[in-house]
């Protein structure tokens, strides 16, 4: 019992110099790894392998790899020449763009990890408000917030749904057909709540417009043969991401092999190319996995789980509960690891007699939305924060919670009345 204290105790330090930010968040976490890692060690629950064990390589290797292709690619003039076409499109209006921006984002989220997506989109992003004269901030919110959304609706989507449906044997189809509906009505709710909490940043800029009309795109384009090399090394990225299932490759080795394959074809100045990887996301999130990994491994997170099944036996109760327990911790542990703890105990219940299909659904429900309640319930979250540090545009912990977070709960919300709605069909 002393183990589970304590290791709550300081995940929960933890998380609260995160939402009140005076020391950087990467210092936290490290901070945070440390103190968990010697308290574990001297319990004799943790150790220094299995911290390093804790730590999922799978999303540093693929933050890393795009990261160093996107790098690259930025010198092509790729997003520059994107982003003048697309506020040409939308006429200058920054709800339109918002729109097209995080549908797309949400979309290719289906397919592709939301973090590769997340890191393809923000420099176009980035530029067109540079462009525009408008803050980052919605934009780039929506579009996590509905990457995060959309990775609900597929097998493929998120992690915590390919764990999912290996543990119950549900089909690639049996995703689409009851979640996509979920996450459709999940993007619709958020896109009206988006225009109304960031009505007073959505406004034209007539004279930014008027200037930037006069651009032409085709000369934003500054380098032809990278352009050509990256977007070959992009699809063979999206090929291998899409057919995993047949050469076993993990998406970090796809974004490794193809950051490698971008830096032979290019042979840039690996100096300038590493200079500007996001070193402090990636340090953020070795941490951050390692505290989780020691709240894990004390046992909190297996007695919090198996305690629900004395909760009741009733499955739609049980699913309700599992969306709204899954969304909450959600917000403040990683959704990996669980998602881990979950499916034991939901392979538990179905032991004693209770349908377990409705819980398989409710906690993909829950853990796809409750990552967009604060800033570190997501990896896209964490790369968004990181970007927007560099703006002159703020976001702190606690106004993302004034915003996403009010996103995530009315979303959680409408999804559970859904569900209970639909009961029969989930089960």
């Amino acid at each position: 019992m002393i183990e589970i204290i304590g290791s709550l105790f300081i995940f929960i330090v933890s998380f609260i110099f995160f939402v009140y930010g005076r020391i950087h968040r990467t210092i936290v976490a490290m901070t945070g790894a440390a103190s968990m890692l010697i308290f574990g060690i001297v319990m004799g629950f943790y150790s220094q392998s299995l911290a390093f064990n804790a730590i999922d390589f799978n999303t540093i290797g693929l933050l890393l790899g795009m990261m160093i292709i996107v790098n690259i690619l930025k010198r092509s003039g790729l997003f520059r020449y994107l982003a003048i076409k697309g506020v040409k499109m939308a006429g200058g209006d920054p709800w339109k763009l918002l729109v097209t921006l995080g549908l797309i984002t949400a979309f290719i989220s289906m397919i592709i990890d939301n973090v590769t997506t997340i890191l393809l989109m923000s420099p176009v992003t980035l530029l067109i408000s540079d462009i525009l004269g408008i803050s980052p901030l919605p934009m780039l919110l929506g579009e996590v917030i509905l990457s995060n959304i959309g990775g609900i609706a597929t097998l493929v989507g998120d992690p915590p749904n390919i764990m999912i449906g290996s543990a119950s044997n549900l089909t690639f189809n049996s995703f689409i057909v009851h979640l996509m509906p979920v996450s459709l009505l999940a993007m619709g709710v958020s896109l009206f709540l988006l225009k109304i909490i960031f009505r007073s940043f959505l406004v034209k800029k007539k004279e930014k417009i008027s200037q930037f009309l006069k651009m032409r795109e085709e000369e934003a384009i500054k380098d032809k043969s990278i352009l050509v090399k990256c977007v070959f090394s992009l699809i063979l990225i999206v090929a291998l991401f899409a057919t995993e299932e047949f050469h076993g490759l993990k998406p970090s080795m796809v974004a490794l092999i193809g950051a490698v394959i971008t830096l032979l074809f290019v042979r840039p100045d690996p100096y300038e190319i590493l200079s500007e990887i996001e070193w402090p996301v990636l340090f953020f999130f070795a941490g951050l996995f390692i505290i989780v990994g020691g709240v894990d491994h004390a046992g909190a997170l297996k007695i919090l789980g198996y305690n629900i099944s004395n909760i009741t036996h009733n499955p739609l109760v049980l699913s309700v509960i599992v969306i709204w327990l899954s969304a909450i911790l959600s917000a403040f542990i990683d959704n990996i690891p669980y998602t881990a703890a979950m499916i034991p105990v939901i392979k538990h219940l179905g032991t004693i007699g209770i349908n377990t299909q409705p819980l398989w659904w409710a906690l993909a429900i829950g853990v796809g939305l409750g990552g967009n309640y604060t800033p570190v319930g997501s990896s896209a979250g964490v790369v968004v924060m990181g970007l927007i540090d560099k703006t002159s545009s703020s976001l702190t912990f606690k106004s993302w919670i004034k915003t996403a977070g009010i996103i995530s709960l009315i979303t959680t919300l409408t999804a559970t009345l859904v569900f209970i709605v639909g009961f029969k069909w989930f089960s």
